[in-house]
């Protein structure tokens, strides 16, 4: 990757606030998510009460076509007196009543979760769409970007790296191979490694705003070696894609990282 090809930076606040709607819309996309698990599950549970109700109800009338109104006669005329025989009646229309009333419960309750799906899922598919937005946004940045307060991509990177290790020339290149290894893969936010570098929730150097101290040169003319010699002769020193400050994280440190 020549440096004259690389797009110039966007501004670092910009970015920040795209980043921090990314995360916020997530949260909610997530949420949502859940709500939709929750509501489909209650959906499912509901459909199983109103098939038993409607089996039920549909037995008792089967019964009756089956058998007639006899049965239900008998039990009427077994009646020993006419206030027993109210008391009967009463009976025989409450069951049929309790039956139709709990269906109608049930299928009241069922066309009420489906339709706090559909808006659950409305909702949804509206954050997702606002969510790629904010994401072609920020995409949009990182390859024509704001350029009045960065205007140099090589010092933007070499800024970020230097935050992140600036220790050696080792732990520098570390750094940055990490970077182009992500380039790579194609799932770490980016196809360059500006978008890699921004992506959300990945590089504090650059999302907690360490990088800023670092620009316009301020950093060890090793740094800016190891990010030339990675990205325009592609030496590397490690093909992991992942690390964390310190020495416990990963399978082999450097600089002051350790990777995996």
């Amino acid at each position: 990757m020549a440096i004259s090809s690389m797009p110039p930076v966007f501004a670092a606040d910009d970015a920040s606030t795209l980043s921090n709607q990314i995360t916020q819309i997530q949260k909610q996309v997530d949420a949502q998510a859940e709500k939709l698990s929750k509501i489909n599950h209650e959906l499912a549970n509901n459909s199983k009460e109103l098939a038993i109700a409607q089996s039920s109800m549909s037995n008792r009338v089967r019964s009756m076509y089956m058998y007639g109104m006899d049965g239900y006669l008998q039990y009427l005329f077994s009646s020993k007196n006419v206030s027993d025989f109210f008391t009967n009646a009463d009976q025989i229309t409450n069951v049929v009543r309790a039956d139709r009333e709990k269906v109608q419960k049930i299928e009241t309750l069922e066309a009420s979760l489906k339709a706090e799906r559909r808006e659950a899922k409305a909702t949804q598919d509206d954050l997702n769409k606002k969510l790629k937005e904010v994401q072609k946004k920020l995409q949009q940045y990182a390859s024509t970007g704001n350029k009045t307060e960065v205007t140099d991509q090589m010092d933007f990177i070499c800024a970020i790296v230097a935050s992140e290790c600036n220790v050696n020339y080792e732990g520098a290149l570390a750094v940055i191979s990490c970077v182009m290894n992500r380039v790579d893969s194609g799932r770490w936010g980016g196809k360059d490694a500006v978008s890699v570098l921004t992506a959300p929730g990945q590089f504090a150097g650059y999302l907690d705003g360490p990088y800023k101290r670092y620009l316009n040169g301020h950093y060890p003319p090793y740094v800016k070696q190891a990010v030339t010699d990675c990205m325009t002769k592609g030496i590397r020193n490690h093909n992991y894609q992942s690390f964390r400050a310190g020495s416990s994280y990963g399978v082999w440190n450097c600089g002051g990282n350790s990777y995996r």
